[in-house]
């Protein structure tokens, strides 16, 4: 393929979490896990350039800086006024400038705006509970928003979640992404919380749960709370021991995620007018008992037709599309269906720097996953498939799970199960 530069075998990654700082899919005390978590062991990733790139998003995106979650209807909302704010920032203390934070929450009386929330606490109607920022070039962000209340729920008996904030956090780079919650100092629910609990050091748990601020603190208006994020930094710049940060702990998206994130859902990654082989994909989300996930969410991330990725990392000669960013996220349905279009990419270099085959990148978030999943799809009878340097670290007889399938009306059939018989190949990435 013209422009592919062998060069970019020395494309450095992102650092693994250290042990214990990051949860297991596995946790049994939180009861959606024990189905939904892979019973194979993860298979190694080496970081080429599809995991280095990742989408960005613009001012259309998000509020740039801060954005207010009591000012979106005709009155106030009712609750403690809060400002939460912080920075993001990689391992090295690198500000992370124009990164994208979706956040989602209850309202004071610890009730969200779904429709599966039954919980029997008031709705607030001029509360939605959600909101969009993108950091400065300092890595800051603020918003806005009311104290959110704690809620029962049915992982076992008497079980209460402590007040908490979700964080959907775009870094620079698909190996970046996290998903997390932010709770309250001195909330008496977290020592029992199971989800908050996942994570076996004590000290990544801490850093989980905001300071208060009295430089965020405004007068007579509201209280200040800081939680900075911390994402995975580059393997080119070592750290010594004792020194620097360390990422962030993942957590649940929950079952009330789309209050959050259905804003930047897209299953038609391919306007009008983009080039290259159209594609349609559908397929199911299964648990370990062959059930479907109703509430789960697809990330796709991929090159153009050219073998292209819409990134700055990407200095490959290959043309650029106008109009194709390279992003989609679609959710299943009531019966774990799922469906998006795109074109199927161009090849890419691997981090060997040979070409590896047409692949799309996925992140798979659910509830009773504690990080997100992350796997690929190749696509059928590609010539390229059977030299792939990532579907060569696979074991052989497992290497269909990745492979999606053709069916008869042109369309692709690709179905993920999370565990059990026919588990699809994840990856440590």
């Amino acid at each position: 393929m013209s422009g592919m530069q062998p060069p970019l075998q020395t494309l450095a990654g992102y650092r693994r979490p250290r042990a214990g700082t990051q949860p297991e899919y596995l946790h049994p005390p939180y009861k959606s896990s024990v189905k939904r978590a892979p019973a194979q062991p993860l298979v190694l990733l080496p970081h080429g350039l599809s995991e280095v790139t990742g989408p960005s998003f613009g001012l259309e995106s998000g509020e740039a800086v801060g954005c207010d979650l009591t000012r979106q209807h005709a009155s106030p909302p009712l609750g403690e006024r809060i400002v939460v704010g912080g920075r993001v920032l990689d391992e090295d203390g690198r500000p992370l400038r124009r990164a994208l934070l979706e956040v989602w929450q209850a309202n004071a009386a610890g009730r969200y705006r779904h429709e599966i929330d039954q919980h029997d606490a008031p709705l607030d109607p001029n509360f939605t509970g959600f909101g969009r920022i993108l950091t400065d070039d300092e890595g800051c962000y603020r918003v806005l928003t009311v104290r959110p209340g704690a809620y029962p729920w049915a992982n076992h008996h008497n079980a209460w979640r402590p007040a908490h904030i979700h964080f959907s956090v775009f870094g620079p780079a698909f190996a970046t992404r996290l998903v997390t919650q932010m709770y309250f100092p001195g909330d008496p629910l977290l020592a029992a919380d199971p989800i908050f609990n996942c994570t076996a050091d004590a000290a990544a748990r801490g850093r989980l749960v905001s300071s208060f601020d009295w430089d965020a603190t405004v007068p007579g208006f509201a209280l200040g709370y800081r939680f900075d994020v911390v994402l995975a930094g580059r393997d080119a710049t070592p750290l010594e021991p004792g020194h620097g940060l360390e990422a962030t702990t993942s957590q649940t998206v929950g079952p009330f995620f789309s209050i959050g994130m259905d804003g930047l859902k897209l299953a038609d990654l391919a306007p009008p007018g983009v080039g290259g082989e159209r594609v349609s994909v559908g397929g199911r989300i299964l648990d370990g008992d062959g059930q479907p996930v109703p509430d789960s969410l697809l990330e796709l991330w991929q090159a153009n037709a050219h073998g292209r990725y819409a990134h700055p990392a990407d200095t490959q000669e290959a043309p650029l599309e106008p109009g194709f960013h390279g992003y989609g996220r679609v959710a299943t349905d009531a019966d774990g269906r799922f469906r998006f279009s795109t074109i199927k990419p161009g090849p890419v270099p691997g981090p060997t720097g040979a070409p590896q085959a047409p692949h799309i990148a996925v992140s798979l978030f659910a509830r009773g996953l504690m990080k997100r999943l992350v796997t690929r799809l190749y696509f059928p009878g590609d010539p390229r498939n059977g030299s792939d340097h990532v579907l060569g670290l696979v074991p052989r007889e497992r290497r269909a799970t990745l492979v999606a399938a053709a069916l008869e009306d042109g369309s692709l059939e690709w179905n993920v199960v999370l565990q059990g018989t026919g588990e699809t190949v994840f990856f440590d990435c």
